[in-house]
C-alpha cells in the first residue's frame, strides 16, 4: 500500500524534475543586486549558472545552456536567509493567538507539541518550506523536535536548511542524558544523509530549559564537530528578572561565568539586553538573529539593541520565528518591519537603512551562520540561491534608479512578488508555480493534521 507520503511525491508531474539543471541562465535582468563587498546594483544584465554556481554576473557568454528564464522586468537578488524559526509549527498558525508568552506555552503550545507525530511534523515542515520558496526564503535555521521528519521535508523541497534538534531537560540529570543520546542521533542521521543542503545544528532551547552541564556540553560537541549552536536568548523581561532571582545574575552574564558562551553560537532573540551583555557577546564571537515581528505580537515589551550590536561588531541576520507567533514565514514583512520598529524606537528614520535591512536578510545572515564564503551574494563562486522579483508589479512601480532599487526591494516589496525562487541552481519555483512540491496535497494533509491535534 502507498503512503500518503509517497503519494505526494510520485504524484508530482514528472516534468518538474527538469528542474535539476547543469546549466541555467537569468537572462535580461532589469536590476541584478549584487549584494556583494561594493552593493553593486547592476543594470540590464545576466547571471549564469553552472552546477549549482553562478560562473558570471553581468555581460554573459552563455553558449548551449540547459535552461533559460527570462528576467526583463525582474530584480534579482540573493535568496533571503530566515536565520530563526520552527518549520513544523505552521501546524499551530492562528491557534493561539494574543496571549502573554508563558501561558502561550504552558496552556496552548507545549500541550500541543506533546501529541505531535514524525508524520505530523513531516508535513508541517512541506508547509513550511512551501511557504518560504513562494515568499523568496532559500536558507533557514531550524529548531524543534521530530527532526529527521522534518529533515526529509527539507530535503524533499530543495531549500537549504541548518536543522536543531531542541534540548530541553529542565534540570533532570536523566532527561539529559536522553536528550544528549537524541543530538548524537540526529547528528549521525544528517552526517549519514549526505545532503550539503541540510546542515546539523545542536540546539539548546534556552538557558531556563537547560541545565548548565548541558549548555556546556553543547559547546563541546560544537566544538567538536565543527557545528553551530542555536539557542534562544533573553526574549523577555521576565527571562531576565527569573535569571536574576536564581543565579544572581543577568543571562549572559551566566551563560559567560558557565563558559557556554561560543563563536559557534546563534543567539535568538536578544531582546532584553544590556551594554555590557552585549560587550559579553561580542567579546566571545556570538552571532545574533533578530525576530522583531515574533518580538512584537508576544509583547516582548523591547527592542534588540540593533545599533549597540552592530558597533560591537555582533553579527546579525533576521528571523521570522514560528508560524504560531508572527504568523508567517514572510521575510520581506520581517525586513520592513525590523526597519520600521528601530526607526519608531530611536526616534531616527536613519537609525536602520533599507541598505543595511537586506544587509541582515542576506549577507549578514550568511555571515551570521558562517557561511558568507558560499551564499548571500550574487557573486562569481558562490553557490546560486536566488530569488526573482516582479518589478511590473503595481506596488513596485514607478522604479526611479538604482539609488531607489533597494528602499524599493524593503519598504514596497511583498512577498507575493517572488516569481521565481533558485537554490543551488535548481528551479523550485518559477512564475510563482512549485517545481519541487504539490502544494494542494500539502495542504490538504496538514489541514486535515491540524484538525487531529485539535480534537
Amino acid at each position: 500500500m502507498i503512503s500518503t507520503e509517497e503519494a505526494i511525491l510520485t504524484s508530482l508531474d514528472d516534468a518538474s524534475y527538469d528542474r535539476l539543471l547543469s546549466s541555467l541562465l537569468i537572462k535580461n535582468c532589469e536590476w541584478i543586486v549584487t549584494q556583494n563587498t561594493s552593493r553593486e546594483v547592476v543594470h540590464n544584465a545576466s547571471i549564469l549558472v553552472q552546477d549549482g554556481s553562478i560562473s558570471q554576473v553581468g555581460n554573459v557568454n552563455a553558449g548551449n545552456v540547459d535552461k533559460e528564464i527570462d528576467g526583463s522586468g525582474k530584480i534579482a537578488l540573493p535568496g533571503l536567509v530566515n536565520a530563526h524559526t520552527h518549520l513544523s509549527m505552521t501546524l499551530f498558525r492562528g491557534y493561539a493567538d494574543d496571549m502573554r508568552l508563558q501561558d502561550w506555552l504552558a496552556n496552548k503550545i507545549w500541550p500541543l507539541e506533546a501529541k505531535l507525530t514524525d508524520d505530523d511534523c513531516y508535513f508541517g515542515a512541506l508547509l513550511g518550506a512551501a511557504e518560504m520558496i513562494r515568499s523568496g526564503t532559500t536558507s533557514f535555521v531550524d529548531m524543534y523536535f521530530h527532526m529527521e521528519s522534518v529533515a526529509k521535508g527539507v530535503a524533499e523541497s530543495g531549500l537549504r536548511g541548518f536543522l536543531a534538534y531542541g534540548l530541553i531537560d529542565l534540570f533532570d540529570a536523566e532527561k539529559s542524558r536522553l536528550e544528549r543520546a537524541n543530538v548524537q542521533k540526529f547528528y549521525d542521521y544528517v552526517t549519514h544523509l549526505g545532503n550539503p543542503r541540510i546542515r546539523f545544528v545542536i540546539g539548546p532551547h534556552a538557558p531556563y530549559t537547560c541545565s548548565a552541564d548541558l549548555l556546556q556540553w553543547t559547546k563541546e560537541f560544537a566544538e567538536k564537530n565543527n557545528t553551530m549552536i542555536h539557542i534562544h536568548v533573553a526574549e523577555t523581561r521576565r527571562e531576565q528578572a527569573d535569571s536574576q532571582k536564581q543565579h544572581g545574575m543577568r543571562v549572559v552574564e551566566y551563560l559567560d561565568e558557565i563558559g557556554a558562551l561560543s563563536k559557534n553560537m546563534l543567539a535568538a532573540h536578544c531582546v532584553w539586553l544590556t551594554k555590557s551583555e552585549v560587550k559579553l557577546l561580542a567579546k566571545s564571537e556570538v552571532k545574533v538573529a533578530h525576530c522583531p515581528v515574533s518580538n512584537m505580537k508576544l509583547a516582548s515589551g523591547g527592542v534588540a539593541p540593533l545599533p549597540e550590536m552592530f558597533d560591537s561588531g555582533i553579527p546579525v541576520a533576521l528571523g521570522t520565528d514560528g508560524a504560531a507567533s508572527n504568523n508567517s514565514l514572510d521575510m520581506f514583512e520581517t525586513m520592513k518591519i525590523c526597519a520600521l520598529i528601530h526607526k519608531a524606537h530611536r526616534w531616527d528614520p536613519s537609525v536602520l537603512q533599507a541598505q543595511k535591512t537586506l544587509d541582515l536578510a542576506t549577507i549578514e545572515g550568511a555571515r551570521a551562520l558562517s557561511v558568507d564564503r558560499e551564499l548571500g551574494s550574487i557573486e562569481t563562486g558562490k553557490r546560486a540561491d536566488i530569488i526573482l522579483i516582479d518589478a511590473n508589479a503595481p506596488n513596485m512601480r514607478p522604479l526611479h534608479s538604482k539609488e531607489t532599487v533597494i528602499s524599493d526591494i524593503v519598504y514596497s516589496a511583498s512577498s507575493g512578488n517572488v516569481d521565481t525562487t533558485i537554490v543551488d541552481g535548481t528551479v523550485l519555483m518559477e512564475h510563482r508555480t512549485l517545481t519541487s512540491l504539490d502544494l494542494p496535497k500539502i495542504c490538504a494533509k496538514t489541514q486535515e493534521i491540524a484538525t487531529k491535534l485539535m480534537t
